[in-house]
């Protein structure tokens, strides 16, 4: 009982109390230095898992090496007991510090109201935001494909699909400028859908999305093909579904923000080419018919990415095609739940996992003796 006492005092408190402190401290010098004041930057692996699980693991035992050298173990025959007793001391505070950093990033963000999407670039950038006028268009996703390994000896094949939606202020391409055009040239104008004669009825009736591209063609370049008919003019409109005898000439597009989607799928490493193959079409299907149904305006709020990896890949499925203006580019997620559950149990699992490493810790000590406790200080 005498050594379980001293142990307590003298050790497991200590090693509570300066963990506890390792925490806090780290937390308020994140929020202080990276948050409030922005001194610095750092991409969020770092300063979220890094640097504070490095000083979890380290500070705290190194503090205490000098009390933990004196241990020795009941039974000689441990193999390096004091090892595994450290590394057990140092998760017991690293997994709750790097959960405390994401804890901190979602409860401080701050929810900002944007009256339409190009907001973003003008007013101070937050965590968090929700749109009232807002347009994105799924026929100008952008994807990109990344195959990688991962799991014990290589043994699991990866596929992520990184999908990035253009958001602009209004409809694009804009239909609505129909009418307005209409209004503006003559009714004898000619309509042209697809390198077909139509109607402006026809023209109306086409759903915003379908349309690529739209302008007015002079008569001049009209009249070679049609005759009279073309003296007026035509108003040209291009589909998605429309098939380019050769590549049309890229139109650069400037959209307000990104929408950022992934998808991901594992399947074993050790299957044949042949065997992922079919695995990879089952899963670009079945992203696809997902991603069809993504309900992109029924999002409760955006949340900017955190600069992790993934800001590489999303950015690579940007410039995959070659037709995104050079300017500054906003990446959101759409979130579906409600704003309130932003932090998830992040409480509930930094004192969980506390209270099981500090438990485990405590349990591990009476492996242990106190050599010369008389003279322990």
């Amino acid at each position: 009982m005498k050594q379980f006492k001293a142990k307590f005092k003298l050790i497991f408190l200590p090693f509570v109390f300066i963990g506890f402190c390792t925490v806090i401290i780290y937390t308020f010098l994140h929020w202080l230095l990276l948050i409030r004041f922005n001194v610095f930057t750092l991409q969020d692996k770092y300063a979220d898992f890094f640097i504070p699980g490095a000083i979890g693991l380290v500070l705290p035992l190194a503090l205490l090496f000098q009390k933990l050298r004196r241990l020795k173990p009941y039974k000689t025959r441990l193999h390096d007991p004091i090892t595994f007793l450290i590394m057990v001391g140092g998760f017991t505070f690293a997994v709750p510090i790097c959960i405390s950093q994401k804890y901190l990033a979602s409860a401080t963000g701050k929810l900002t109201y944007l009256d339409s999407m190009s907001e973003v670039h003008y007013l101070p950038p937050t965590k968090y935001y929700t749109v009232r006028q807002m347009y994105p268009n799924k026929n100008m996703a952008h994807i990109k494909v990344i195959f990688s390994l991962s799991g014990k000896n290589n043994s699991d094949f990866n596929m992520d699909a990184y999908t990035a939606v253009p958001v602009f202020d209004r409809i694009y391409p804009d239909t609505n400028r129909i009418a307005t055009m209409r209004n503006r040239v003559n009714p004898k104008t000619l309509v042209i859908i697809n390198d077909s004669l139509s109607n402006m009825s026809f023209l109306k009736k086409l759903p915003a999305d379908s349309v690529r591209m739209m302008r007015y063609v002079n008569p001049s370049m009209v009249m070679t093909k049609y005759g009279d008919a073309g003296k007026y003019g035509a108003l040209a409109v291009v589909t998605w579904k429309y098939k380019f005898k050769k590549p049309p000439a890229v139109i650069k597009i400037a959209p307000a923000a990104w929408f950022v989607l992934k998808y991901h799928e594992t399947v074993n490493n050790s299957l044949s080419l042949a065997e992922k193959n079919k695995e990879f079409t089952l899963f670009a299907r079945n992203c696809k018919a997902t991603f069809e149904h993504e309900p992109l305006t029924k999002f409760v709020y955006l949340a900017r990415l955190p600069d992790d990896d993934d800001v590489i890949n999303y950015l690579a499925a940007l410039n995959s095609r070659d037709d995104v203006a050079m300017c500054e580019q906003t990446m959101l997620s759409p979130v579906y739940e409600p704003f309130e559950k932003r932090n998830g149990n992040k409480l509930a699992w930094i004192a969980g996992s506390f209270t099981i490493g500090a438990a485990l810790f405590l349990l591990l000590l009476q492996l242990f003796r106190i050599r010369n406790l008389d003279d322990f200080e």
